[in-house]
């Protein structure tokens, strides 16, 4: 019994093809915005280095902004996604705001 329900689960797996998610393409957007940051904050690092008195013992500072852009790119792209995780459109093409798990039975 319990060969054949893993039998039955690996051929519908195999069966089962893959749409396009949602959340593949939310995570992309705050891939992207979490690298610019990190990217932005490592050159705002470096830029600070000119104004220090011994820029060799300052390359720490070069990390901190990249990890400080990091942060604020994560934060700017789950802000960027509110939206998806908050409301849905319903059948009709309304747009309606939710605040929490819902599940729609159709009853027709």
């Amino acid at each position: 019994m319990k060969k054949g329900l893993i039998i039955v689960s690996l051929c519908l797996s195999f069966f089962m093809l893959p749409g396009q998610s949602q959340a593949a393409q939310t995570l992309e957007v705050v891939l992207q915005d979490c690298l610019w940051g990190t990217g932005i904050g490592a050159l705002a690092g470096a830029a600070t280095l000119p104004f220090m008195n011994h820029p060799s013992d300052h390359y720490i500072r070069i990390l901190q902004g990249a990890s400080i852009g990091l942060f604020c790119g994560l934060a700017f792209g789950v802000y960027e996604i509110h939206p998806v995780y908050y409301s849905y459109t319903t059948p009709s093409g309304q747009k309606e705001q939710v605040y929490g798990l819902t599940m729609n039975i159709p009853l027709k």
